[in-house]
């Protein structure tokens, strides 16, 4: 007859969900944040996340401003999930980044900007540039 504690420990770990399901729900995610940064950041932040969207020249270029940031680099994979998320939210100009980012935290919900935080994050990992030696 089971011990009741190895019973118990094995009822728990049956019902645990499978750990590789993360997987897809990151891919998932990152998926829905690229939907967004397109639809709301490319402007600035450019197709491939590079800094170099239309609105470089047009407008940044011509005020010789902060240009907007190049998530291709991976200066803001390693920053809290938090600073990024309150930069979007708020705004750059709070931050001491561009005046000309602009607050989606009335426009987006905060799952939102989860997904678009998430990324950036991950945008070295796609968009990452080769050097020729």
């Amino acid at each position: 007859m089971p011990r009741p504690r190895i019973l118990t420990l094995a009822l728990m770990l049956s019902a645990a969900p499978p750990i590789a399901s993360a997987q897809p729900d990151a891919e998932a995610q990152f998926e829905r944040g690229q939907k967004l940064f397109t639809t709301y950041c490319t402007r600035c932040h450019g197709n491939n996340a590079d800094g170099e969207g239309r609105m470089v020249k047009r407008l940044y270029r011509k005020l010789k401003t902060q240009l907007p940031s190049n998530f291709t680099l991976g200066i803001y994979s390693d920053r809290p999930a938090e600073y990024l998320h309150k930069i979007i939210t708020n705004g750059g100009e709070n931050y001491s980044m561009s005046k000309y980012m602009p607050p989606f935290g009335e426009e987006l919900s905060v799952k939102n900007i989860d997904d678009l935080v998430h990324f950036i994050k991950k945008a070295p990992e796609k968009y990452a540039r080769t050097v020729d030696p």
